[in-house]
């Protein structure tokens, strides 16, 4: 049986395979805080932010635990970029990290997001690579400046920059909580329900590598349907470089919910 669309009786056709699914990270990152009420304008009514925040550009190599071999006969099928705007929000006492803003650049990474409840886009992303022969470039260390951008509909959503001072032993994201995702699929029939779950993805495994912090300079965009415009920046805390690697097999069931209120400006 396919795990996803479009569903064959072999199911080698579903656009994602199922879990667990395997990733390798590299990030540019940077720790930020927003002005609260920006910040609460691109969050559903019931999550609430003081505007702390997470942006970060990766480039990922992601498998199914099932297709190990798409590595090597589809390199396509394992590689993506993604990049992300989180805050630190609040539900119910508890505080999370959810993402308003996400965007990918490969079909499957969209849809498997979407199943997991991020807010998944097609965009262009690019990032700083190194290489272990390159001048200049070959590894981390103090005073290595790196970069990336995520734009879409030719618009730019954001610019990252950051400059490597020193190594850390953690990354700021392990103070926000875990995962708050938001799976919505609405109904496409009379008398039928909308899906709506507040879930938290599970990471069965979790890996940081080297991780290195500095400064970091960020340049928010916006589009017609992407509102990062929306958002003001108050302080740039800080940057970062890392890796990582994760495991994830499921999502865990937060609450179900009725309908999503929605606020629309029409100007």
């Amino acid at each position: 049986m396919s795990y996803s669309l479009p569903i064959t009786r072999t199911g080698k056709s579903s656009i994602v395979p199922p879990p667990p699914w395997h990733y390798g990270v590299t990030y540019i990152g940077a720790h930020v805080k927003f002005e609260r009420e920006s910040a609460n304008e691109v969050l559903p009514d019931f999550l609430t932010t003081d505007g702390e925040g997470w942006i970060y550009i990766a480039e990922f190599i992601s498998t199914s635990e099932s297709t190990w071999d798409w590595v090597y006969q589809d390199p396509d099928l394992t590689q993506y970029m993604e990049g992300a705007i989180g805050l630190k929000v609040y539900y119910k006492g508890n505080h999370y990290l959810y993402f308003p803003f996400m965007w990918v650049d490969k079909d499957w990474a969209l849809v498997r997001g979407w199943l997991d409840g991020y807010p998944k886009k097609i965009a262009k992303i690019a990032m700083t690579k190194l290489h272990p022969l390159l001048p200049k470039y070959n590894k981390p260390g103090k005073g290595l400046k790196l970069g990336g951008y995520t734009i879409r509909g030719g618009n730019l959503m954001f610019r990252l920059q950051v400059e490597l001072e020193e190594k850390s032993d953690s990354v700021p994201t392990k103070d926000f909580g875990p995962f708050l995702n938001i799976r919505y699929f609405p109904s496409r029939g009379d008398g039928e329900l909308d899906l709506l779950e507040i879930v938290s993805r599970v990471r069965d495994e979790n890996v940081l590598g080297e991780v290195w912090k500095g400064k970091a300079n960020i340049e928010l965009g916006g589009y017609v349907n992407d509102e990062v415009d929306v958002l003001k920046l108050e302080e740039v805390k800080g940057g970062y470089y890392f890796t990582a690697y994760f495991k994830v097999t499921s999502t865990k069931l937060i609450e179900r919910l009725e309908k999503i209120k929605v606020t629309q400006k029409i100007i």
